[in-house]
């Protein structure tokens, strides 16, 4: 996983963390049907979810300011 510094990427809206919120959601909802809906497992789903999820999220926030800062 990248190590992003603090303060690199700017706080995101309460758009932003209202979609991202969703999309955990979701994607823990997909890992439990996956896993065959066991309730023992909602944590850790929720978890593993957060960090797809997330990773994905700063990802795309690292790539487009490296892109306006190339322009």
């Amino acid at each position: 996983m990248k190590q992003i510094k603090r303060g690199k990427i700017p706080g995101f809206t309460v758009a932003e963390h209202l979609k991202v919120q969703e999309q955990i959601e979701q994607r823990a909802y997909e890992l439990w049907l996956a896993g065959g809906s066991r309730q023992n497992r909602a944590l850790e789903n929720w978890v593993r979810a957060e960090r797809e999820v997330l990773e994905d999220f700063i990802q795309a926030r690292t790539h487009a300011l490296d892109f306006r800062g190339n322009c």
